[in-house]
């Protein structure tokens, strides 16, 4: 079977607590379960209704990446995708859509982010040494 992963932000954030709390073996998943564990781990202060959470649970269901099974009149959720196959469908997109599936080009830009993210850092650290200095 070959699933095509498409998922939103939103999406995304649930996909990931859902994952979280499965490698927790947190037992059976309910929508509240979701909901506490995105509440507890987003920085921002926006708040997830227990609708919204379902919504976007409904999604993936329907989307094939998660199922929703019944438990008397609750429903609990399981992912049917894990995070590294998600992580793989979502990488060879990216590769085909914006590398046309040149590993040789994916590489090059591999180098320049790392040298980008490289130079971000001792950027940041001269910035915090020098902070330093005029503080002393």
């Amino acid at each position: 079977m070959r699933m095509i992963l498409k998922a939103g932000e939103l999406e995304n954030i649930v996909l990931n607590a859902l994952w979280e709390l499965e490698n927790q073996e947190h037992g059976k998943i309910f929508v509240s379960d979701i909901q506490d564990k995105i509440i507890a781990d987003r920085s921002d202060s926006k708040e997830w209704a227990y609708t919204t959470v379902k919504t976007v649970l409904d999604r993936l269901v329907e989307k094939e990446i998660a199922l929703r099974l019944r438990e008397g009149k609750r429903y609990h959720y399981q992912s049917v995708v894990q995070r590294d196959e998600a992580g793989l469908l979502a990488l060879s997109k990216l590769i085909h859509q914006y590398f046309r599936n040149d590993m040789n080009q994916l590489e090059h830009c591999l180098k320049r982010l790392r040298e980008t993210r490289s130079t971000e850092r001792s950027g940041k650290s001269k910035s915090k040494q020098e902070s330093e200095l005029i503080t002393a």
